[in-house]
């Protein structure tokens, strides 16, 4: 069984649905679509940032998008939903771990078995 099987949507991600994606919405995304996956790091202060917390940046249902999610080793959750408002998730900040939710789950997996 995958994290992605059983992915929950909190209230603050529900709350945006009228300007972004439904719950259900935000599950396809997150089962079937792709962007830019990653998560914050610093390359001074290794375990400064959460390693289950990730952002998947893209254009999903005409909208540009983040969407901020923790992977568990059972369940993913949604913490929300917002506007690309940050210029860039490139540089020395962010590490990219993919193009898929599926990577994320990947990336925490191994990052977990260590």
């Amino acid at each position: 069984m995958s994290p992605l099987d059983d992915i929950a949507v909190t209230d603050t991600a529900r709350e945006k649905r009228g300007r972004y994606l439904t719950p259900d919405q935000i599950r396809a995304v997150l089962r079937e679509d792709s962007g830019y996956v990653c998560r914050r790091c610093s390359p001074t202060h290794d375990g400064l940032y959460a390693a289950d917390k990730f952002i998947l940046r893209g254009a999903f249902h005409g909208s540009e998008l983040d969407i901020v999610f923790t992977v568990n080793t059972d369940s993913v959750v949604v913490i929300t939903q917002m506007s690309q408002h940050n210029e860039s998730l490139r540089g020395r900040f962010y590490e990219r771990v993919g193009s898929t939710a599926a990577d994320a789950v990947d990336y925490y997996a191994a990052v977990d078995d260590s």
